[in-house]
């Protein structure tokens, strides 16, 4: 790929991080090649000590993005977790990219922005016109399904307390691994294909609750149960546990998406864009067996 310099913004997050493993490791990208962004560029430093570029990139300052940006011929955009700021916060990351002439930019979205119910798709779908509307000449959009690593980073009192409520009813979705979502990230921004296109990320199966928790129950030996409610009924539960609105509205909306099909697909799209088939959802429960029993045992 000559000398074209790659940027990754978030580099210090999960994605970011393992994205930029696989660049160096499984497309032997030279490190010097690689420039890394961070909020906070000391979080970087041991990618520092391999030779990558690292740099702060602040998205509420879109000077100081420009100077992070500059020098980049790829850039990889990685949504960042501000929900509620990511409309005005993209937008500059994508204003400063098309002003320093990127070349091409990748952005990790999520399944229908255009037309989920989730609360935050709108921030998504803000994006994604953004990037549309920009002069940027060459652009992937992935629309990555959601995580498996949702179960126990967001979902561990399901494992806990065996209890599985939702209002998705009979809703599929084809979700896929973190990692899986960054080899295809890590492809995109090195490959660079040329024009402007929309890739739907599906893991290789799609699953409903029932389905998911069952094979969550033969990989744990647990018996979790499914309680299924209707949307006012799950609302309901949610704030007599004292969560926040915020969370409460993030759970009925997923679930809602859940319902729609929003998530549910088979587009071939992450096997065309990384040559290799993602990791199902039974393959991924047995690679992380032990830290997910950890968690259903409370530890």
């Amino acid at each position: 790929m000559s000398d074209r310099k790659l940027l990754i913004t978030g580099a210090s997050g999960k994605l970011g991080q393992q994205v930029i493993k696989y660049l160096l490791n499984d497309f032997n990208i030279p490190a010097n090649q690689l420039i890394a962004t961070s909020r906070n560029a000391a979080s970087l430093r041991e990618l520092a000590d391999k030779g990558v570029d690292v740099r702060e990139a602040d998205f509420s300052n879109p000077a100081s993005l420009e100077a992070a940006f500059a020098g980049a011929d790829n850039l990889l955009l990685i949504s960042i977790d501000a929900i509620g700021q990511r409309s005005e916060l993209h937008r500059n990351a994508v204003l400063a990219a098309q002003n320093v002439g990127i070349k091409h930019l990748t952005y990790t979205s999520m399944p229908a922005a255009d037309t989920s119910p989730v609360v935050f798709a709108f921030e998504h779908e803000a994006t994604e016109k953004a990037i549309t509307d920009s002069q940027i000449s060459n652009w992937t959009i992935l629309r990555n399904n959601w995580y498996f690593e949702n179960l126990a980073e967001f979902f561990a009192s399901t494992l806990q307390t065996q209890a599985w409520l939702t209002a998705a009813k009979e809703g599929k979705t084809a979700q896929l691994s973190r990692l899986d979502l960054a080899y295809a990230a890590a492809a995109s921004v090195a490959k660079a294909l040329n024009g402007k296109q929309t890739l739907t990320l599906n893991g290789p199966e799609s699953l409903t609750t029932e389905q998911m928790a069952a094979k969550i129950n033969q990989a744990l030996g647990l018996n979790i149960q499914v309680i299924h409610q209707s949307d006012e009924e799950l609302k309901a539960q949610l704030e007599s546990f004292g969560l926040p609105e915020g969370i409460v509205a993030l759970v009925t909306t997923m679930d809602q998406h859940a319902r729609g099909a929003f998530s549910d697909g088979s587009s071939q799209d992450f096997e065309v864009l990384t040559g290799r088939k993602p990791q199902d959802f039974s393959q991924w429960l047995e690679a992380n067996k032990a830290m997910l029993s950890q968690i259903a045992q409370g530890a």
